[in-house]
């Protein structure tokens, strides 16, 4: 176990997995664009916060990820491309040309080359020059959203996402300040920037729809801020609920794999009531949970 693990980022990934689930389902816009406006951001600033570059040369950093990111990432989408065919929706030719777009899974590869250039970039020993070079990536990835610029596989979001990766890793010279106990008004300023920054204009980075880039920027920074003081709240308070958004937060792949194409398999298969059918969610994420780590023990390697 890693006693220097943060606990709180954990609670962090797992409060925004549950509301990229939740931002999925017929919630009223209001609610939607709420969400949007920081769960994904959240992830990629979370990765740059417990990032540490200087553990491996860029060599090694490149094959650490692919082991840990994307050879998941292979295993994963073969099931989920196989359960796409089961149900009549797999179309090969699109989705080799152009990559899973839509579906969460859209996320692995982007976080995979963005983690990769944030690496490469934090090693530019000058303050001024590595924040020049975060400026220019945010102003590419909202210059190509702007000009409706669009690669295969969403690789046009990599700039943008690069950016907040870095923008994570600065956060860190922060972290006495982001752990402090006594912080309600705080999160309540950070959700009403949020709220009103969601409403004026919307973020989906799976399409890399980033622009106007100052709001937007603004509205991922504050609601990412507004969860991790949450979390930091939910740590020392909720001990009992920490616990259990920490197992979530662990297991953030899993879920982003799997929690769109269980239920569009649901809704194939069977016509149930929201609620039942996203407590039959919950059960065959937990039964996918334990069967990959199953699978990841008996061969002695972690392939999901």
């Amino acid at each position: 176990m890693n006693n220097n693990r943060k606990h709180w980022i954990d609670i962090a990934k797992g409060i925004a997995i549950i509301l990229m689930v939740v931002g999925h389902t017929s919630i009223p816009n209001v609610a939607s664009n709420f969400i949007y406006a920081f769960h994904m951001p959240l992830f990629f600033i979370a990765s740059g916060f417990g990032s540490n570059y200087g553990k491996h040369t860029i060599w090694d950093y490149i094959k650490h990820k692919s082991y840990s990111i994307m050879l998941p990432f292979l295993t994963y989408s073969t099931v989920v491309a196989l359960l796409l065919y089961c149900i009549g929706m797999l179309d090969i030719a699109h989705l080799i040309k152009n990559g899973w777009e839509g579906y969460a899974l859209w996320f692995i590869p982007v976080l995979f080359l963005a983690s990769i250039l944030a690496k490469l970039i934090s090693r530019i020993e000058k303050d001024f020059t590595r924040f020049c070079a975060m400026l220019c990536l945010l102003l590419l990835g909202c210059d190509m959203s702007y000009y409706g610029i669009s690669l295969p596989w969403t690789l046009s979001t990599v700039p943008y996402a690069t950016f907040l990766i870095l923008l994570g890793t600065g956060l860190k010279n922060y972290q006495k300040r982001l752990e402090l106990q006594e912080h309600y008004f705080e999160i309540l300023l950070l959700f009403i920037i949020t709220l009103i920054v969601s409403q004026l204009e919307r973020l989906d980075l799976a399409w890399n729809d980033v622009t106007p880039s100052l709001p937007l920027v603004i509205g991922a920074v504050a609601g990412t801020l507004m969860v991790f003081r949450l979390s930091v709240w939910v740590e020392q308070h909720a001990k009992r609920f920490a616990l259990i958004l920490q197992a979530i937060g662990r297991e953030t792949y899993v879920v982003v794999a799997f929690s769109q194409i269980i239920i569009m398999c649901i809704n194939h298969f069977f016509t149930l009531p929201t609620p039942l059918k996203y407590i039959l969610l919950i059960i065959l994420l937990i039964l996918s949970k334990y069967a990959k780590d199953g699978i990841n023990q008996l061969v002695k390697f972690k392939i999901l």
